[in-house]
């Protein structure tokens, strides 16, 4: 089983470039998307004729919003709860494949004042606790907006602190670790440094590979994990898709 994810930053925009083309030929059993920037579900829909659509989308247009597409129709499931500053931000959908569910998530950036990366703290500790609660295979993937280690952003020093690579964030994730959570990319590549999923827009940081590895599978099956890996050639968006290679 292959699944994909990818911060779309514009779904629409995405499209035009190739994604709808590129994911036939990649024929990924699921496909996570995040930052759809499109409220308009029907369209949608139509815009990725052949795939079944499960998604949450933001209540105001052109924001946010998230999508699970697949090949066949699974029931949708239980998604963490969400602080009220969030709330129809269109920030997780969830669905149950034969028994195992598969959550996406794209949180907050938290890089727009102290009030959002609050918010953004908050929604970690929601997301947490519906970790805590879950009895059976998982698996989390998106854009966590987080960077769990100095080897995951390109300036540890300087950035250290900053939203995205803050002792917060990164104590959150060591919690779940700690709690038999695994990030499915260091499964396989331990210590491997200059892997990054995001890049700013500004001053060519992705032709000079200066970015942050935000975007996550996460799972409490890591036996079930053959690999995990970004494709930062596929430029849909200023985020590389991540693939999960699943048993």
């Amino acid at each position: 089983m292959q699944a994909i994810s990818l911060n779309a930053n514009g779904l629409r925009a995405s499209l035009r470039k190739g994604l709808g083309a590129w994911l036939d030929a990649e024929n990924p059993d699921l496909v996570f998307l995040q930052e759809l920037q499109w409220n308009d579900l029907s369209a949608i829909e139509s815009a990725l004729e052949g795939w079944a659509v499960k998604a949450s989308l933001a209540d105001r247009p052109g924001y946010s919003g998230v999508a699970i597409l697949s090949r066949s129709q699974w029931p949708e499931c239980e998604v963490p709860s969400l602080p009220e500053g969030l709330i129809g931000e269109g920030r997780y959908a969830a669905i149950n494949v034969n028994g195992q569910i598969w959550l996406n998530a794209y949180l907050p950036s938290g890089s727009a004042g102290p009030a959002r990366q609050e918010l953004k703290l908050q929604a970690l500790t929601h997301l947490g606790l519906w970790l805590e609660r879950q009895t059976g295979t998982v698996v989390l993937g998106g854009d966590l907006n987080l960077a769990p280690e100095a080897i995951d952003v390109h300036d540890p020093l300087r950035l250290d602190g900053k939203p995205g690579f803050s002792p917060e964030e990164r104590a959150w994730f060591d919690g779940i670790a700690s709690k038999g959570w695994h990030d499915a990319f260091r499964l396989g590549h331990r210590g491997e440094r200059e892997v990054y999923s995001w890049w700013s827009p500004r001053s060519g940081s992705r032709d000079r590979n200066k970015g942050w590895r935000i975007d996550h599978w996460i799972t409490n099956a890591p036996e079930r994990v053959l690999d995990a890996s970004y494709d930062g050639l596929a430029r849909f968006s200023d985020h590389a898709a991540m693939r999960l290679r699943w048993s």
